[in-house]
């Protein structure tokens, strides 16, 4: 029996302003789906368009839907916007894989007990509900392993990878990464996730 655990860093630009980043994690049985969005500029438009991408995510969202097939849903949303930027990973401990569709500068990658580091790559552009093309990728995912997202407002330190890999529980190791990474002008998202074997009663 395994459970996802994670944990979150977000911030805004400035204190005490509405973030243009908005995100949304659920788990559907044996699938874990996390995603990031990140409305252009900053400000209460930005807010409005990553917020509209996210709602329909979560409306939409299924375990056995696709990453590509809700950023097409998502986009509808975003008709008449500012536009944003978009990461969904879907992460099904089951079949042992990780899936990802994003497009613009979302950063996903997954990172095994070893350091070993793998990078989901989001297509360019943003969205906006117009046509757009998307590539919808995979990589193996295996228990202990961890899922990293995060928008462009976050920089990991330089030893995040050990940081990253230690035992220690998702939100401690967030709690450690942002005290020592360089802080960013700007709007800030971090996930960080991994499933755990939960122990027999």
């Amino acid at each position: 029996m395994y459970s996802f655990q994670y944990s979150i860093h977000h911030t805004s630009k400035k204190p005490n302003t509405l973030s243009g980043d908005c995100y949304f994690v659920k788990t559907y049985d044996d699938t874990a789906l996390v995603s990031i969005a990140d409305g252009l500029g900053s400000g209460p438009d930005a807010r409005n368009a990553a917020e509209k991408i996210i709602q329909e995510i979560e409306k939409q969202a299924q375990g056995n839907g696709s990453p590509l097939a809700l950023l097409k849903e998502g986009n509808r949303s975003l008709y008449g916007s500012r536009g944003s930027v978009v990461g969904i990973a879907m992460v099904d401990i089951q079949r042992q894989k990780v899936s990802y569709a994003g497009i613009g500068n979302i950063t996903c990658l997954t990172i095994s007990p070893r350091r070993k580091k793998q990078y989901l790559i989001s297509n360019p552009g943003f969205l906006n509900g117009r046509p757009f093309n998307g590539t919808e990728r995979y990589l193996p995912f295996h228990p202990d392993d961890t899922i990293i997202l995060f928008s462009d407002g976050i920089e990991l330190p330089e030893n995040w990878e050990y940081i990253v890999t230690s035992r220690l529980a998702p939100e401690t190791i967030i709690q450690r990464l942002v005290k020592e990474m360089r802080l960013i002008n700007d709007d800030a998202t971090l996930i960080i996730g991994r499933w755990h074997k939960e122990k027999r009663v």
